[in-house]
Parts: structure tokens; C-alpha cells; sequence
């Protein structure tokens, strides 16, 4: 029986969003399978996790009620895994976090498809949409290396979906959508904003609705959001004592003081800057700490204006509605990220980069749709999937090389060593606290403070000058890097000859110098450490 027109349509609307969701899975697990790669800071929030699934608490130190992670799912989540492992290996739990990411980035694939089906995108605009995201160098590799970002992109996608279906069940949707936001990460309060103020200025929903319908829609869905979202405030507030991560504690105080002139001053000179000039537009298409060194500039100056243009894209008219949502966000939260953090982590602009993918997908399908600029459409899109898929091998050889010498090779190492090494009850001072404060086991005064009550509280008594701050906290051991190690000897030139003895140095920056690779500056940073034990009198 030949199928009907209708049954053909069926099946090429379900097959899309199928086919985008493998292609997502298996490009992560590719990924992971070439670099191995997990994040220093996921090893933190592990810790935590670790001590939930072995029944000592959701806490860093046991016994220390501390906030010691942002993100509740990225905490719930390995902890499930550690569980599901009987606890006894860290890789393998790291793994199943793993394919649940890898999950997550296919569901944000699948709901991008039906997306662009849901606003009668053709087929090139579609499949581009998906080839963008899944050629995404900071994508992928922040879905595979423990951090949340990948069920960020899911109910940022999902948020965008539900803003376009319509129907009674909307603001059920929109407001497990937001939920699922603040789950993932605190500030998610940010995105959901500003694509419900894009909805409202450009009428971007499937259905004839005023500005007043939307607000009083918006009002359910946040009410709901607000129900999904109550049970873990009530638990941080029962718990901590705080619903406030101490992440957030400890990074506050790090720069300058924040003014509503300069945010402005800044927002409006955004578009214009580069990355080096505090703007964070361009490097939501560039490799993670792109900036330390060792990549084409060229790449620079191509990620300056896509980046760019996307941003600008929402003060267009003639661009469609979807496309000047995603583009406003994307401006906004560019505008968040580049002025009030102390600094934009790489693993915050995968959100963003997603919001680009989708203005630039609607721009692309307004072009295919119109005979002069289709030829020129799909050749600038053929060429942003070149150049990014070389980007990406490139960030995977660079992360395999990272995890191989500087993260396995060499923190996890002086982890272990000084867990070996010291005894019960004494603390280290540090500032890479994944790798070595997982490992060690000890109490850590890391700097700023992410696992530690007693360095911020020190920070407001003495300052942020670590030679100070050493000597107020009495810490057994130091982990230095080289310019570390130069620096408290130019503010303090005692602390290292008298209180403290080098006890061992820890460096692969010979076999680090001989790679072949984009971004090896980068790993170089980290290349060498040297421990120091505090002189016993």
C-alpha cells in the first residue's frame, strides 16, 4: 500500500527530530571517547556528591554544612550516577554522568528540529541548525566533561519550543521549561527573561495573543516554575541555612563594584568590542580560554562577526520574529555575562551560543526562501560548519592532550600524593581545587572560597593578596604555580624562606612543550606545580 501524503508528511516530521537526536548522542560520545576529558571544577561539585551517595551529606567537608556547588542538577545527577556504580568508581561514574548529558544534548537536538518545523523551516535550515550545535567545539566538550552545560541547552530549548506551540497546555510547558532552568544553574532567571521579553515585544507565539494575554501567561507558567523550583530553596534554606550557593559568596568581592551607569556603558559598546576589551560575544564561537594564546587570529576576527551579527539582529524588522527572540537574548545575556561575573566561565556560553544558532538559523531560512541570497546563504553556512568542525578536532586534540599530562598526569597526582602525605586534620592552600581537592581528601583553602567558609571570611578581614591571606589561615600545605610562587615572593619574600619548605615539584612542561597542538598555552598554565609544607617549630 502506497503511504498518503499526510502519513509521508508523519514520518519525515518524526524522522528529523529522531535523527538529530542520535547525531547529538553519538558526536558526544565521539567526543569523549577521543579526549577523556572531565573539567577541573567538576571534580568539586564531585566531592560533594560523592559524600550525598555514600550517605555523609551533600556537603564538600563532611560534618560542613557549606553550599559548596552552583548547580543542583549537576550535583543530583553524578550522585544518582556514584550510586548506580555501588560507589566504587569515580570513571565509571563519571561515564554514566556522561551518557546522561550526551541524553540531554540529543533532547535539545530533537526539540530544536521541532522548532523549526513548528515555524516551517525547510529541510537546509533545519539540518543547519543541528550541524551547528553538534559541531560546537565548548558544546561538546562541555557536555562530556561533568559539567551541567548540556541540560542547560535542553531546557533552553525546550523554553524556546514551548514559547512556539501554543495551546492550553502552554504554560505547563513554559513553566517546567523554566524550572528545569533553575535547576540546572541559579542564574538561569537571566535567559528565561529575556526570551519571555522577546516574545513580548515581537509577538513571536503561534497564535494571535496581546501583550496582556502573554503577561498573564507568563504569570501561570512562573507560578508553576515557582511549585517545580520551591522543594530544593526549602531544602538549601533547611540545610545550609541559605538558599544562596557559598560559590556565589566566594566569588563576590573579586572586581570592581557594579554601577547601573557602567552596566549600561557597557551593554552599548558591546557589539564593538573584543574579547580582549571585556566583551564575551565573539568567544561564544571561540575555544575555551582562547584568549591565553596559541590559536589562528584569524578564527578571532571570524568569531568577532558572527558573533556580532547575531547580536545585532533583533533590531532588525524584517527579521523573523523567532530570530529576533533568540537574537535579543543572546545580546542580553552576552550583556549579563560580560559585566557582572567576575569572569564569563566557558562553560556559560554554550547557552548563548544555542540562542545564536537559532537567530542565525531563521535569518538562513529567509535567505533560501528568496532567489539572490540563497547561493550566498548556503555557502556562508557551509563555510561556518568548516571552519567549526576544524575547530573542533582541534579543541579535542588540545583537551586529549590536557587530560593526558596536565589533569591525569599531573593534578591528579599531587592529589594523591598529598593525600598520602599528610596527615589528619591538616589543610591546603590552593587555587585548582578539582583534581587535587578530590584526590587529597584534605580540608582546602582554595582561593576565592568555593570550598571553603574560613578563606572568604578571611578575605574580608585581610583582602584578597594571597601572601596575607596565608599567613591569617595557617594552611599545612601550598600548591604554587610558577608566576604564583614569583608573586608571593615580590609581596612577601619571607613567607617562602622561613614558614614554608619546597617539598616536591610536580611538572610535565617538558613533554607539554613538545605537543603539536592549537591552545597549547593554555595547558602550559597548568603545567607545573610545586608543593610546600609549612615549617614545623
Amino acid at each position: 500500500m502506497i503511504p498518503s501524503a499526510d502519513s509521508a508528511h508523519i514520518r519525515v516530521r518524526w524522522s528529523l527530530p529522531r535523527a538529530a537526536f542520535g547525531l547529538a548522542v553519538l558526536a558526544a560520545f565521539v567526543f569523549a571517547a577521543i579526549t577523556h576529558h572531565a573539567w577541573e571544577d567538576y571534580w568539586i561539585t564531585f566531592r560533594a556528591s560523592k559524600h550525598l551517595a555514600t550517605g555523609d551529606g551533600l556537603v564538600f567537608n563532611v560534618a560542613d554544612r557549606l553550599h559548596t556547588f552552583t548547580s543542583p542538577l549537576g550535583v543530583l545527577l553524578p550522585a544518582a550516577a556514584s550510586l548506580l556504580t555501588g560507589n566504587g568508581s569515580e570513571d565509571a561514574a563519571l561515564w554514566v554522568f556522561r551518557a546522561m548529558c550526551a541524553l540531554a544534548l540529543g533532547g535539545a537536538a530533537a526539540l530544536l528540529v521541532w522548532t523549526s518545523q513548528q515555524r516551517r523551516y525547510g529541510t537546509v535550515a533545519t539540518v543547519a541548525v543541528v550541524a551547528w550545535l553538534v559541531t560546537d567545539a565548548k558544546t561538546l566538550d562541555f557536555t562530556i566533561n561533568g559539567m551541567e552545560t548540556a541540560f542547560m541547552l535542553l531546557f533552553l530549548a525546550y523554553a524556546l519550543w514551548a514559547h512556539l506551540v501554543g495551546g492550553a497546555r502552554q504554560w505547563l510547558h513554559l513553566g517546567a521549561a523554566w524550572a528545569g532552568l533553575m535547576w540546572t544553574r541559579p542564574d538561569s532567571f537571566v535567559y528565561i527573561a529575556l526570551i519571555a521579553a522577546g516574545v513580548l515585544l515581537f509577538d513571536a507565539m503561534p497564535q494571535r495573543t496581546t501583550r496582556v494575554e502573554r503577561v498573564r501567561l507568563f504569570a501561570r507558567a512562573a507560578a508553576f516554575a515557582t511549585v517545580l523550583y520551591a522543594p530544593w530553596l526549602i531544602f538549601t534554606h533547611c540545610y545550609y541555612g541559605t538558599v544562596v550557593p557559598h560559590t556565589v559568596a566566594a566569588k563576590s568581592g573579586l572586581g570592581a563594584p557594579h554601577t547601573l551607569i557602567d552596566f549600561v556603558v557597557s551593554t552599548l559598546s558591546l557589539p564593538f568590542q573584543f574579547p580582549s576589551q571585556g566583551s564575551t560575544i565573539a568567544r561564544a564561537f571561540l575555544p575555551s580560554y582562547y584568549l591565553i594564546g596559541g590559536w589562528p587570529p584569524a578564527l578571532l576576527t571570524v568569531a568577532w562577526v558572527a558573533g556580532t551579527f547575531c547580536a545585532l539582529l533583533w533590531l532588525l524588522p524584517g527579521v523573523r520574529a523567532e530570530s529576533r527572540v533568540a537574537s535579543l537574548a543572546f545580546f542580553g545575556a552576552h550583556a549579563y555575562l560580560s559585566y557582572f561575573p567576575n569572569y564569563a566561565y566557558p562553560w556559560y556560553l554554550p547557552s548563548t551560543t544555542l540562542l545564536a544558532f537559532v537567530a542565525a538559523a531563521g535569518v538562513l531560512q529567509q535567505c533560501l526562501e528568496r532567489t539572490w541570497p540563497r547561493r550566498i546563504a548556503i555557502g556562508v553556512a557551509t563555510a561556518s560548519l568548516v571552519i567549526a568542525g576544524w575547530t573542533t578536532w582541534q579543541v579535542a586534540r588540545q583537551a586529549a592532550a590536557q587530560q593526558r599530562l596536565v589533569d591525569d598526569g599531573n593534578r591528579r597526582h599531587i592529589g594523591e600524593w598529598l593525600g598520602a602525605h599528610a596527615a589528619p586534620g591538616e589543610t591546603v592552600f590552593l587555587e585548582p581545587l578539582g583534581y587535587i581537592g578530590y584526590y587529597s581528601g584534605l580540608k582546602t583553602y582554595d582561593f576565592p572560597g568555593m570550598s571553603s567558609r574560613e578563606m572568604v571570611a578571611a578575605r574580608h578581614r585581610v583582602g584578597n593578596d594571597w601572601s596575607t591571606l596565608i599567613r591569617d589561615l595557617r594552611p599545612t600545605w601550598l600548591v604554587l604555580r610558577p608566576a604564583e610562587i614569583a608573586r608571593l615572593n615580590a609581596s612577601d619574600p619571607a613567607l617562602l624562606e622561613s614558614e614554608y619548605t619546597a617539598q616536591r615539584d610536580f611538572s610535565v612542561a617538558d613533554s607539554v612543550a613538545k605537543l603539536r597542538v592549537y591552545g597549547r598555552l593554555a595547558i602550559m598554565s597548568d603545567a607545573r606545580f610545586t608543593v610546600f609544607r609549612a615549617v614545623t617549630r
